[in-house]
């Protein structure tokens, strides 16, 4: 019974995405699906791995260690950045659930950490970025501007707003909205005829 919740570990420890737990059963050789289930529920309860209940029944995948990976990077809420003697630890809002990164007071990480998050508000979208670069591990950005998607969402609301008011002074509508589909690509950048 070990043997299967080793093999499960190290199943889910290597794939890039939730598994179901047919799945797993076939990766790991266990014989029978309740058995493969009833091990994967221990290894969450054990707080090995992570899992969810869905429509289709339930899904797992590894609780591994954010930023163990260079150019990996975690994008979220900020919610807190508790500092104490020994370390520095930021709490990021995620949904389902929150992240939490730690690292060691004296560290380059933990000095960008405060430096860069000590004047941002609660709440806030940020983005951290680990590199592995010694001299500056993590790249930090938060979401104060508008964005690219936000601007183009805006150029087309815009654009569908004008549409409308030509349509309701008499022109065809249905040539007004295949010219708005190709504005629309246009500005997508999907279409360049």
């Amino acid at each position: 019974m070990v043997y299967y919740k080793e093999k499960i570990l190290k199943f889910v420890d290597n794939v890039t995405e939730p598994v179901d737990i047919k799945k797993i059963q076939l990766a790991c050789g266990i014989g029978n699906w309740t058995t493969a289930l009833k091990h994967c529920l221990e290894l969450l309860i054990e707080g090995k791995i992570k899992g969810q209940k869905t429509s289709k029944g339930w899904v797992f995948w590894a609780s591994q260690k954010v930023g163990s990976q260079p150019y990996q990077e975690v994008i979220g809420n900020y919610k807190e950045l508790k500092i104490n003697k020994n370390e520095v630890t930021l709490i990021l809002t995620l949904t389902p659930t929150n992240i939490k990164l730690s690292f060691p007071k004296n560290t380059p990480e933990a000095n960008t950490l405060t430096k860069t998050l000590k004047n941002t508000k609660k709440g806030q979208k940020i983005a951290i970025l680990f590199t592995d670069n010694p001299q500056k591990p993590l790249i930090i950005r938060t979401f104060n501007e508008t964005t690219v998607a936000h601007k183009v969402a805006c150029a087309l609301w815009w654009l569908r707003k004008r549409v409308l008011v030509v349509a309701f002074k008499g022109l065809r509508l249905v040539t007004l909205k295949f010219a708005l589909w190709l504005l629309e690509l246009r500005l997508l950048g999907l279409f360049n005829g």
